[in-house]
């Protein structure tokens, strides 16, 4: 089981995928420090080599000295963009299961979280990146996202984002409990066809995409059913997928149409509406962790069904 953050502790943040904005980091490491915490950032967390933070061979390597840093409580990655997938197959998974700390990634990092939970079963946390602790995400947010990393518990997760109310699609069954698999749509398909690419069998699906157009989502979400992966889901929920202005509402008209229309045959229920994504209003989600979904008539709640974390005296 994962340790949890100490109020205390020490996080490690490295850059794993594209360059990130030094200025904007730094202000996110100020921010972090002033809640107590100790920062430890990787050599090459601000470096530029083209689209990348840095060569494939640098990024791997200070990923997984992070993970074996006993000084480090938890690794963050500074930001997303491009360039994960290629890390996938440097990586040594072992290393990562063994040092039991919480991993918080998101967007782009979907591929590497995917993987550690395909080749050794570790849990992830898919959420906000450091450099979002300087601006861009909304107060319930951050506190949601520390407080889940240090172990909390909550009674119905979605309680804390009262500002956003989920909504069913397609009814199914009331109680669900099952390992839930957050990530980006885009990358989820690419991981198609890789060894990378979980069976999602009996799992939370969640997905969450920024400001593709309505049918390139339509293609993803058909690429997905005509693989075969969208077939014996436990529930599939969607969440922000980024759209604003005097399209959005039209927008997420037609996303509703493409995931009904990519999940007939299936009778799981569907969620949309669902407080993840890259919007300001962001819920943390356990990547490969037991969850309890339960669908009322007027109530969605969710909670661990099994915590990831071991219990601290």
């Amino acid at each position: 089981m994962l340790r949890p953050l100490p109020s205390k502790g020490t996080i490690g943040i490295c850059a794993p995928a594209g360059p990130v904005n030094t200025d904007r980091l730094q202000v996110a490491v100020r921010h972090l420090i002033s809640l107590g915490y100790g920062i430890k950032l990787t050599d090459n967390v601000g470096g530029k080599q083209g689209f990348l933070s840095a060569a494939d061979s640098i990024r791997c390597s200070e990923l997984e000295s992070l993970f074996a840093d006993e000084e480090v409580d938890l690794v963050w990655c500074a930001r997303g963009g491009v360039g994960t997938s290629r890390l996938l197959p440097m990586i040594d998974y072992r290393i990562l299961e063994m040092s039991r700390k919480p991993f918080a990634g998101f967007s782009d990092l979907t591929a590497l979280q995917w993987a550690m939970w395909s080749e050794r079963k570790v849990v992830s946390f898919s959420g906000p990146l450091a450099v979002e602790f300087e601006s861009g995400l909304s107060e319930e947010s951050r506190d949601f996202a520390l407080n889940l990393l240090s172990g909390a518990s909550y009674k119905n997760w979605l309680a804390s984002f009262p500002q956003v109310e989920p909504q069913v699609l397609r009814t199914g069954a009331r109680e669900i409990i099952a390992p839930m698999l957050p990530g980006n749509l885009t990358m989820i398909s690419s991981l198609l066809g890789t060894r990378w690419m979980p069976d999602l069998r009996g799992v939370i699906l969640v997905i969450e995409d920024v400001s593709e157009p309505p049918y390139r989502v339509d293609r993803l979400i058909f690429h997905l059913r005509n693989a075969g992966v969208l077939q014996n889901l436990a529930a599939l929920v969607v969440g922000d997928f980024g759209w604003s202005g005097d399209e959005a509402e039209g927008n997420y008209e037609l996303l509703r149409q493409s995931v009904l229309a990519g999940t007939i045959g299936t009778s799981y229920p569907i969620l949309t509406n669902f407080p993840y994504g890259h919007g300001a209003v962001r819920m943390t989600l356990p990547v490969g962790t037991p969850m309890r979904l339960t669908i009322q008539s007027d109530t969605i709640g969710l909670s661990y069904g099994s915590s990831p974390f071991e219990l601290i005296a």
